[in-house]
């Protein structure tokens, strides 16, 4: 990793930890939904992380979303996620992971046709095998260290052969929204929008049709 990465993973690490997320706990009655709707191993969460960057991520890309997971366990009564959060791959209960959506704001998605057991052991295999990755606040594709979008894309990816969300260009993703806020994505890359990088966002993933929806709330 580059001394500007280092720097700039520095950065958001202090950012995330002294800005305040408002957000407020799921309630039961929410929860009981969630459990009800039988999430299975491979299910896909979306959720909304607040804060400047993730907050800027939803903006751009229009969407409500800013943060996905996918469910590659179940454990001590619930269900477990593997994310790629700042600054590493980590599993989360499912619990725990709606808890930080803003304004309670989820919808869990599942791969259609579902994934057979094989398919899922590749799926869990790999996931596995990126725990502890770093997480790439420069939000390339192409990068070894990995981000939210990228690292779920690559999980499906690596189980059913199957590419979900659109990999787009920041050129396009970012002309695409005349809203788009440019100037702190200037500011994010030190100065210069690297235009021909390629990436993957929660929100394309979110409409991908190669996924139907299990259970949502507040969306």
């Amino acid at each position: 990793m580059t001394f500007r990465n280092h720097l700039t993973l520095a950065l958001a690490v202090l950012v995330a930890a002294i800005t305040p997320h408002a957000r407020a706990a799921l309630d039961e009655g929410t929860y009981d939904r969630v459990v009800a709707s039988q999430p299975h191993i491979g299910d896909i969460v979306f959720t909304r992380i607040g804060g400047p960057i993730f907050t800027r991520v939803a903006e751009t890309t229009c969407s409500w979303t800013s943060h996905v997971g996918i469910i590659v366990d179940f454990r001590d009564g619930d269900w477990i996620v593997a994310e790629s959060a700042v600054p590493f791959v980590r599993k989360t209960a499912l619990r725990r992971f709606l808890d930080r959506s803003e304004d309670q704001q989820f919808s869990i998605k599942r791969l259609k046709p579902e994934p057979d057991d094989a398919a899922k052991r590749e799926m869990l295999g790999f996931a596995d095998s990126q725990m502890g990755r770093l997480y790439s606040l420069g939000f390339n594709l192409e990068s070894r260290s990995t981000f939210c979008s990228k690292f779920v894309h690559d999980v499906v990816l690596a189980g059913t052969h199957q590419s979900i969300g659109e990999t787009e260009t920041f050129e396009h993703l970012l002309h695409r929204n005349p809203g788009a806020p440019l100037w702190f994505w200037r500011t994010w890359f030190l100065g210069f929008i690297p235009w021909s990088r390629t990436t993957i966002t929660p929100a394309s993933e979110l409409s991908s049709p190669l996924l139907a929806p299990v259970v949502q709330n507040n969306v």
